[in-house]
């Protein structure tokens, strides 16, 4: 019967283990938002300049993904002032109006530190859990307290 509640513990934690509790939380700490502009180029002119409403979570900007209503553009980001939130985008066909939808991720906790702090150290409690609940059961087996 050891060997049926060792097996048991082991299989939960490695179920434990898939559990993705970082991804979980980042989900929870971030709303998806898409500001849409209606922007026109010069000639000569392949980049602009706009001003995202929201600020981009821990000014991640990895986050920032960039479409274009004409064809033949290739917007690309290019910087993000963290202060302004002033948005640099290139890669834009020169002479034509177009809409750009920039899609990012904003701080949905608007920026709570207490929730910040806790939901920052989940990951690791989650961790030292994972790893304390096999060696503790299969102790407890072992030792003939369970």
């Amino acid at each position: 019967m050891r060997i049926f509640w060792a097996f048991l513990i082991l299989v939960t934690a490695a179920l434990l283990w898939l559990v993705p509790i970082t991804d979980l939380i980042y989900s929870f700490q971030t709303d998806v938002k898409t500001d849409s502009f209606y922007v026109a180029t010069g000639a000569g002119i392949t980049d602009v300049t706009v001003i995202l409403r929201k600020a981009v979570y821990n000014n991640d900007t990895s986050t920032l993904t960039v479409f274009s209503s004409n064809n033949t553009d290739l917007p690309s980001f290019v910087s993000y002032n963290t202060i302004t939130r002033a948005t640099v985008i290139d890669g834009l066909t020169e002479n034509t109006t177009r809409a750009l939808e920039i899609t990012y991720d904003t701080d949905a906790l608007n920026a709570s530190p207490a929730w910040n702090n806790i939901l920052g150290k989940v990951p690791l409690i989650w961790m030292v859990l994972i790893i304390a609940f096999p060696v503790a059961g299969l102790a407890a087996i072992f030792v003939g307290r369970a």
